[in-house]
């Protein structure tokens, strides 16, 4: 409970270091040529910086020395450096999808099999009682994590949408964690929501610097071990469809796009101009208005979940379920009226 008691610091430490430490990134990212030019698939008008997600794991990384590191910690620790490192060197000299796929299942390698961090589990559902994965666990958790570390990457298309989508994600795992008791992870989640807001100040609304694959990479990762590690503790029950709602905006529009690409006999992993905050934007949002729109309906989602959190994860399945119905005729509706 003391590490409840000194929130405020794990909050302010990583905001205002990130505030301090940003334009020193900017700059560098400057000299290095680190820089994201218009083109096709940008929207951006203007040559910007990206390593952002540098930024922000500066000002994240002192909290780590307040906590006691254990072995899913350090693992954790290890493997976001790994991804830092990657997606800074990629942001920088585009090192192709096949290196970052690789750099993944390393990470995902690591805290798997260093930190113990396993997916045993799906949730308890009616009468049939807990699902458990059994010898389907570690594949699972492959998948489960690498999934929402690449959601996460390819919403980043807007200025401070993967930004603020992850902060307002870690605001409701944070605030689950704190309900079940598991308070490290509730001042770790805190953490992260500062540093994003000491970002988001020059990310939002016009972009000094782009949080890049260094950040997407490092947030999605994080978000989906921390969905781990929020759900598989004894300790601290929380229903594994809870993270599932909370992130429902990217993961959602992921497999949207994968299931029209595959559908459409296209290559699932080529970029394009066909998530819903592009269709938003074909249709005449401005950019801006198009982020506070999926911000606003990630806030939703996640208040809902928190609603929701004494209940089994059929409740929650079936929440999902009707908001991906509604949320399929949303961006069907924006396909159809743009053509």
């Amino acid at each position: 409970m003391q590490l409840i008691d000194k929130s405020y610091i794990y909050f302010l430490i990583p905001f205002l270091l990130t505030l301090f430490v940003t334009p020193v990134v900017i700059r560098l990212a400057v000299r290095f040529d680190c820089i994201d030019k218009p083109g096709k698939r940008r929207i951006h008008k203007y040559p910007t910086p990206r390593w952002g997600g540098i930024a922000f794991f500066i000002g994240i990384l002192p909290v780590f020395l307040f906590l006691q590191i254990d072995r899913q910690i350090a693992a954790y620790l290890t493997a976001s450096l790994l991804l830092i490192t990657m997606g800074g060197i990629d942001d920088w000299r585009q090192v192709g999808w096949k290196v970052k796929f690789l750099g993944i299942i390393t990470a995902i390698t690591i805290v798997i099999f260093g930190g113990g961090v396993v997916i045993n589990s799906i949730g308890t559902y009616g009468s049939y009682g807990k699902v458990e994965l059994g010898i389907l666990s570690i594949p699972f958790t492959y998948l489960g994590i690498a999934g929402v570390t690449n959601a996460i990457n390819l919403i980043d298309g807007l200025h401070g949408l993967a930004g603020g989508v992850s902060l307002i994600a870690f605001i409701f795992i944070g605030i689950a964690a704190y309900l079940s008791g598991n308070y490290m992870l509730a001042v770790i989640s805190l953490a992260f929501v500062g540093a994003l807001g000491g970002f988001l100040w020059y990310n939002f609304p016009k972009a000094r610097i782009f949080i890049g694959d260094s950040g997407s990479l490092f947030l999605g990762f994080s978000l989906a071990v921390f969905s781990v590690f929020l759900t598989q503790n004894a300790k601290f029950p929380i229903e594994p469809m809870f993270p599932v709602l909370v992130l429902f905006i990217p993961i959602f529009d992921t497999l949207r796009v994968v299931f029209v690409r595959v559908f459409s006999i296209k290559n699932p992993f080529k970029a394009d101009k066909t998530h819903v905050h592009h269709l938003l934007v074909r249709r005449g949002v401005s950019p801006v208005s198009a982020v506070i729109f999926l911000w606003t309906l990630s806030a939703f989602l996640g208040g809902y979940a928190i609603l929701l959190i004494r209940r089994t994860s059929t409740s929650y399945l079936v929440v999902t379920l009707l908001v991906s119905l509604l949320f399929s005729f949303f961006a069907d509706s924006l396909v159809r009226r743009r053509q």
